[in-house]
């Protein structure tokens, strides 16, 4: 499979992109240095680059995100090891626990974090 990079042609907020994922996922963070959308087969991936911490967010609407695919965008995007990183796989149920509804239906929700050194 391949790993697209979505082209951002337009000034885009992440805000107006993912309205109930960013109050969970970005709010009280650091500022964002960088962001970038890929996509893996039918899994969409959030990149958000904080200076010190880089954070991958892997949206899927029809299936749950196979742990080989995780390790394929860790070290595709990433070029680290899944030891090297702090993978989050309950993190949809997180959201909903906090009473974030998102906007789709997403059968599964992964947060990846990379402490850059």
């Amino acid at each position: 499979m391949k790993l697209i990079e979505t082209p951002i042609t337009s000034n885009v907020n992440l805000e107006t992109l993912y309205p109930e994922l960013s109050k969970q996922t970005f709010a009280n963070q650091q500022a964002i240095k960088l962001y970038k959308l890929f996509a893996y087969d039918r899994t969409k991936i959030v990149y958000l680059d904080r200076f010190d911490t880089i954070t991958l967010l892997l949206l899927n609407r029809q299936r749950k995100i196979k742990h080989d695919e995780v390790d394929t965008i860790i070290h595709r995007i990433l070029k680290v090891d899944r030891k090297e990183v702090e993978v989050n796989v309950g993190y949809k149920k997180q959201i909903l626990d906090a009473g974030i509804r998102p906007r789709h239906n997403y059968k599964d929700i992964i947060m990846i974090e990379y402490k850059v050194k």
